[in-house]
């Protein structure tokens, strides 16, 4: 959405001066902003843990109009996943769904569709791609007639410039979505770096200079070119890529000059680049461009008004669902959030908890297929501060406990197609121990919420032995499982579909859709067994790892603050590295 530079108000003389000055300037400076995973953030709160936060749209435009007010012919792009998370999915059926309302009160030039835009009925993203203002783009989405099924690109005159806009989607819905592929029509998702390539074609001519914005990191997923390669490949006559989906934040040039911009998650950054164009040649030509993150997470910045008061009525509904009471729990559900009191290192994730165990039960329990139920069950723990606390629990602790929107599967398994997801899901997410470890830690390529612990079996993930070779001494009702037993598996759909397309299941699984959402079953649960009571199995450990014996010294600076557990230099990734004593000796940081 272009904004008209000249009011109508301004005298006629001072319109035509300026649009000479424009049409015939020989330099030129352009501001290109964006954002991208905003994930329902409007308002700066976190309804699933109830506390205000220092980053969401409103936010953003304080920072946006800040800019605007250095150059009102800025551009502003959206990268996508905005519509899903911290309650919005909740809204989706309003006439005008407050996450597009208040981005379009923000002035967007271009919205990509994210993946999480096909979490929902095929329908509803129907209606709401017609509430942006904004041209929705995805040049990577086609229907069956073989057309696209929004716009892949579009034109933007700034200054005299024409700015192409290509937009881009994460190829892997059809993975992700392999459960409901009614949510995306069963479209098709083309490769980015061929449809750059595609649409480079098509827009010969029209444009002066081209930007891309997609919503796909840096590296790519499934062996597929990520937007680092695409950059690569077309930086010589794309100078400019905002990207988006890994949450990362990301400011670099490819070997070629090309700019490559992600400003995280949730607003903590607005990327900007800012190019200086001439057209002395006689056609426009890019002379310098600059990339920045600005930052509203830790930058003391203040909301905007104008998109506080327009969401105000969904922020206050969004506190009535989060604090609706609907059970009580007896004891706290883990023994402490972070192992050993060690910051940094989930307790859920290096050792067996009710909580876990809360979650894996609910799927055992309502996962049915050919008329009986799960016998083993796979979950992951998506947040590292998740817990059950003792006291009321609240609509809100269903989200805190189990983040995302999936719904329950039942999958017919043999013992060796079981083993061998537990390997690909646990065992793979461990680093190997080496000589003079204190904790054990976890591979900074493996996210928390891809690593499954299970239940239904007996297990051991000995971290002494390579990845492919750590899960061992797998147990089923009492004996060693076979490889030819068959079990029902429950897991969720995005995990269903994943290792489906991955081959783990067969050629022809036999599998059943419950469409019942795990959250919404967990809330259940917790309701209909109220108050209710921790209780954990232990059914798995972690061997082959005993801590060196100045453990306890470690252990202490860590908790006195004099040294942090490694996390990954974006931040997602938590403890990705052993702390070794040898190690800490050689620094100094150990007697």
């Amino acid at each position: 959405m272009r904004k008209n530079v000249l009011k109508f108000a301004v005298a006629f003389p001072a319109a035509l001066a300026l649009f000479a000055s424009q049409a015939f300037a020989e330099k030129v400076s352009i501001t290109m902003l964006e954002t991208s995973d905003i994930h329902g953030a409007i308002s700066p709160y976190d309804y699933a843990t109830d506390k205000e936060t220092d980053n969401g749209l409103a936010k953003v435009a304080t920072v946006v109009k800040a800019e605007r007010a250095k150059d009102p012919d800025l551009l502003l792009f959206d990268a996508g996943d905005c519509l899903q998370d911290n309650l919005i999915q909740e809204f989706r059926f309003e006439k005008k769904n407050p996450m597009i309302n208040a981005m379009n009160a923000l002035g967007y030039d271009a919205n990509i569709l994210g993946n999480h835009e096909f979490n929902f009925e095929f329908k509803t993203l129907q209606k709401e791609i017609k509430q942006f203002k904004a041209p929705v783009l995805a040049a990577n989405i086609y229907k069956k007639n073989s057309k696209r099924f929004v716009k892949g690109w579009t034109i933007s005159n700034v200054k005299g410039v024409r700015v192409g806009v290509i937009g881009i989607t994460a190829p892997h819905v059809p993975i992700w979505e392999a459960s409901a592929p009614e949510h995306y029509n069963k479209m098709k998702f083309t490769s980015p770096i061929e449809e750059v390539g595609t649409v480079l074609s098509e827009i010969e001519g029209k444009a002066d200079v081209l930007v891309v914005v997609a919503h796909y990191g840096l590296k790519g997923e499934f062996g597929e070119h990520g937007m680092g390669d695409v950059a690569e490949k077309f930086g010589d006559r794309i100078p400019v890529f905002f990207i988006g989906h890994a949450h990362d934040t990301v400011n670099q040039t490819a070997s070629n000059g090309a700019v490559i911009m992600e400003p995280g998650a949730k607003g903590a950054y607005v990327a900007k680049v800012t190019m200086e164009l001439d057209n002395e040649s006689g056609k426009w030509e890019v002379v310098s461009k600059k990339g920045e993150l600005l930052p509203v997470s830790k930058a003391n910045v203040e909301a905007d008004a104008e998109i506080l008061a327009l969401n105000k009525a969904t922020h206050e509904k969004s506190l009535q669902i989060a604090g609706k009471v609907v059970g009580q729990i007896k004891e706290d559900f883990l023994p402490s959030l972070w192992w050993n009191g060690l910051e940094g290192i989930p307790t859920a994730a290096v050792q067996d908890t009710a909580m876990m165990d809360l979650i894996n039960k609910v799927q055992m329990d309502n996962a049915t297929l050919g008329g009986k139920k799960a016998d083993v069950s796979m979950a992951a723990l998506f947040e590292s501060y998740s817990n059950l606390e003792k006291g009321d629990f609240h609509k809100r602790d269903g989200v805190k406990i189990y983040k995302f929107d999936n719904t329950l599967f039942a999958v017919r398994v043999t013992g060796k197609q079981l083993k061998a997801v537990m390997e690909k899901q646990a065992g793979d997410f461990f680093n190997t121990a080496k000589e003079g470890d204190v904790t054990v830690s976890f591979n900074e390529d493996m996210r928390l919420y891809l690593y499954d612990m299970f239940a239904g079996v007996d297990y051991e993930i000995d971290i002494s032995k390579p990845a492919g070779s750590r899960i061992q001494n797998v147990m089923f009702r009492g004996k060693p499982l076979s490889d030819d037993e068959t079990l029902i598996l429950a897991l969720n759909n995005y995990r269903f579909g994943n290792l489906k397309s991955a081959g783990m299941f067969g050629d022809s699984p036999e599998y059943r859709d419950t469409s019942l959402a795990v959250r919404d079953m967990i809330s259940d649960y917790v309701a209909s067994h109220s108050p209710l009571s921790p209780e954990c199995d232990g059914n798995w450990k972690i061997t082959g790892f005993t801590p060196a014996p100045e453990a306890e010294k470690v252990y202490e600076l860590v908790r006195a603050g004099k040294i942090k557990v490694p996390s990954s230099a974006n931040g997602r990734t938590v403890n990705v590295r052993a702390l070794n004593v040898n190690e800490l000796k050689a620094q100094g940081l150990v007697d």
